[in-house]
C-alpha cells in the first residue's frame, strides 16, 4: 500500500482495526490473546480504538471486550483512551456487580460524549483558525498552485493557516486559499487537496481525537490516521503513534 508501510516512531498508544478484524471480534468474543486474526492486537487494543472513534457498532465491540476482560484491563483502557475518571469508576462498579451491559453502555456513552466535546473544542472559538503542527515541529502546508500538502519547517505563514470546521462530530480542514479547498484522505493512504464541497464526500471528513497528552489525532473515513513524516511528507497510517499526533496552535 505504498507509504502505508513506512516505519514510525512507536511511542503512541491508539491502534486501528479494520472491518475484518472488527467482525472477527464480534464473532469470537472469547479471543483473549494476541493472534494473527487481529493483526497481533489484543481485545484491549481493539476496545481502545473503538472508544477513540465511536461508531454505531462501538457498544457491540465494547460489550465483547468487557466479557473477556478484568477490571484492571478495563481501567487501563479507560485511562489510555482519556475517558473521565467518574465514567471509569461507574463502569468498573457495574462490572463488579455483574452488570456487563451497563458497564459497556457507560463506556460507550462516555466515549461519544468525549468525541462531541473534542469536536466543539476544536472547531468552536475563533472560527476554528488553527495551524497543524507535527511531532517534528513542522507545519502542515497547503500549496496554492498545486493540489498537494506537505510539512514545512521554520516560521509558519499564510500557507500554514487552516480553518477547522465542525461537520457533525467530525471536522474538515479548509485551506486558507480561495477558492476553497479541503484536505482529503485517499484509500491508498495518500493525502491531497480538492475543491469538492464536504457534502456527500466522506473522504474530506476526519474524526478528531484528543490524546491524554493534549495533542490531537485525526481518523479518516478509511480508518487510517493523518500522519506527518520526518521527511516532510503527509499520508495516512493504520496505527496512531507519535507521527500521528499534532498540536493545534491558533493563528
Amino acid at each position: 500500500m505504498g507509504n502505508m508501510s513506512n516505519k514510525q516512531v512507536a511511542n503512541g498508544n491508539t491502534l486501528h482495526i479494520n472491518m475484518k478484524q472488527s467482525q472477527a471480534l464480534k464473532e469470537n468474543p472469547n479471543v483473549h490473546r494476541k493472534s494473527d486474526e487481529f493483526g497481533g492486537k489484543s481485545p484491549c487494543q481493539v476496545a481502545q480504538l473503538a472508544l477513540a472513534a465511536p461508531e454505531e457498532d462501538t457498544f457491540d465491540l465494547i460489550i465483547r471486550f468487557v466479557r473477556v476482560s478484568t477490571a484492571d484491563e478495563i481501567s487501563r483502557v479507560c485511562d489510555v483512551s482519556g475517558l473521565p475518571v467518574q465514567a471509569k469508576n461507574e463502569a468498573i462498579l457495574e462490572f463488579h456487580n455483574g452488570n456487563l451491559d451497563r458497564c459497556a453502555s457507560i463506556l460507550t456513552e462516555a466515549a461519544k460524549q468525549k468525541q462531541r466535546e473534542s469536536t466543539r473544542e476544536l472547531s468552536g472559538d475563533a472560527g476554528g483558525k488553527r495551524m497543524i503542527k507535527s511531532d517534528h515541529g513542522t507545519y502542515l502546508r497547503a500549496y496554492d498552485g498545486e493540489w498537494k500538502v506537505d510539512l514545512m519547517r521554520g516560521n509558519p505563514d499564510a500557507w500554514e493557516h487552516w480553518y477547522v470546521e465542525d461537520w457533525g462530530c467530525k471536522v474538515v480542514f479548509k485551506a486558507i486559499h480561495s477558492p476553497g479547498r479541503f484536505l482529503r484522505a485517499l484509500s491508498c493512504g495518500n493525502v491531497d487537496l480538492v475543491p469538492t464541497h464536504p457534502n456527500g464526500c466522506p473522504e474530506l471528513l476526519w474524526k478528531p481525537f484528543k490524546n491524554p497528552d493534549g495533542t490531537w489525532s485525526f481518523l479518516s473515513t478509511y480508518g487510517t490516521w493523518l500522519s506527518g513524516h520526518e521527511n516532510g511528507s503527509v499520508c495516512c497510517q493504520w496505527e496512531c503513534k507519535s507521527w500521528e499526533k499534532f498540536n493545534l496552535p491558533w493563528w
